[in-house]
């Protein structure tokens, strides 16, 4: 990796770019769905250790850095995109409401086919890991 430019976004290059990232990315949504629990223990632990480092006086500044970050907004699509936003923070929730909308829309899906051919890659000769 290259030394950063001023304002740019941080890049990292893969063998495979593409492929071993979007590979990384199904196994993250695979994980979430097969071990919903252990998975919000997880994202739990780590949202618990960002709030303490908020607290302190380097993680107020990082805060105040990452506020308008480019690299932040982006990343939040990304954890959005692998539906990992629906992790709720309430252990008495087992199956997310998220992924409980999601199953509907995607039944009343007017391409219900299409949709899962693109699910299971279909659409690129990939199958979900």
């Amino acid at each position: 990796m290259s030394e950063p430019v001023e304002g740019e976004i941080p890049r990292m290059t893969l063998r495979d770019r593409d492929g071993e990232l979007v590979q990384l990315l199904r196994a993250a949504q695979l994980l979430l769905v097969k071990y919903p629990v252990a998975a919000r223990a997880t994202v739990r632990s780590f949202v618990a250790e960002g709030r303490r480092f908020a607290e302190t006086e380097e993680g107020r500044a990082w805060s105040e850095t990452l506020a308008d970050s480019e690299l932040l907004r982006r990343g939040r699509l990304v954890w959005e995109g692998c539906s990992l936003n629906m992790l709720e923070e309430d252990d008495r929730t087992v199956f997310p409401s998220v992924l409980l909308e999601a199953l509907v829309a995607a039944a009343a899906h007017a391409n219900l086919e299409t949709l899962l051919a693109r699910l299971f890659g279909a659409h690129d000769g990939a199958a979900v890991p």
